[in-house]
């Protein structure tokens, strides 16, 4: 684990767009989580963005070599340009570029309450929120007045029962959904078959933004039935494909 007072100066102040939360390690790559405090999303609404970024290789480039998939995004079946309906082009390439060229302070944990109080907080507009360390989620969550999220990795991640605590599993086929349900995980379907027993995302059904929806916030919302969505995105027909592999 890298320290976020080993990488930069922090903020004390607190005063900026963005922020440096984290700096770590995944399968040798460095990474950095960055959170923007400002957004155009309308489907998101009015939420800080949590973005999970490699430090040495563009978005793009991730992409294109596959090294996505095996890094911040391990776990997803869609990663890779197998779905995904992220343009890493826009907005996660955008962010990168800021962050090497050192627009981003660090953020100490002290000014948490004065950035994420009143904020509600999307963990993941890109990459997997659980390569966050437990304290950090529990911080910024406690801190903030509402949260979303999902992780990919809750089959093999040794923390999956905690993270799962404050996040979606992920899940995608069939079999994927059956192993989450079997571990009691609340979880965010994305495949273009509804299953029983699952609530539409109600952006699509509703027009309602996450900002003031919340319901994706994992089992601290236990009394609420999962989520599932519909492929959306340009690459929606290869997200499609991989839902309904029987692989997977």
């Amino acid at each position: 684990m890298i320290s976020p007072n080993e990488t930069a100066g922090h903020s004390r102040k607190a005063k900026g767009n963005g922020f440096v939360l984290y700096r770590g390690m995944k399968n040798g790559k460095r990474f950095a989580v960055i959170v923007t405090l400002k957004t155009s999303n309308k489907k998101t609404g009015n939420m800080a963005q949590i973005w999970f970024l490699l430090e040495d290789v563009n978005p793009v480039e991730a992409v294109k070599t596959g090294l996505d998939a095996k890094t911040i995004c391990n776990g997803c079946i869609f990663a890779a340009g197998n779905g995904c309906y992220v343009n890493v082009g826009q907005a996660p390439l955008s962010i990168w570029k800021a962050f090497k060229r050192g627009v981003y302070k660090v953020l100490d944990p002290v000014d948490y309450s004065a950035v994420f109080s009143g904020r509600k907080v999307r963990f993941g507009a890109y990459g997997n929120p659980s390569l966050l360390p437990l304290s950090i989620v529990k911080a910024i969550s406690g801190a903030s007045e509402g949260w979303t999220g999902y992780f990919h990795d809750w089959k093999t991640n040794p923390l999956a029962a905690e993270y799962a605590k404050y996040f979606m599993a992920s899940t995608e086929t069939a079999s994927s959904l059956a192993l989450a349900q079997s571990l009691k995980f609340r979880t965010f379907h994305v495949s273009p078959v509804k299953p029983a027993g699952l609530r539409e995302c109600l952006s699509d059904s509703h027009g309602l933004q996450c900002a003031d929806c919340k319901l994706c916030a994992g089992l601290s919302k236990a009394n609420q039935a999962s989520i599932w969505i519909n492929p959306h995105g340009a690459k929606s027909g290869r997200a499609n494909a991989a839902a309904l592999s029987t692989v997977n």
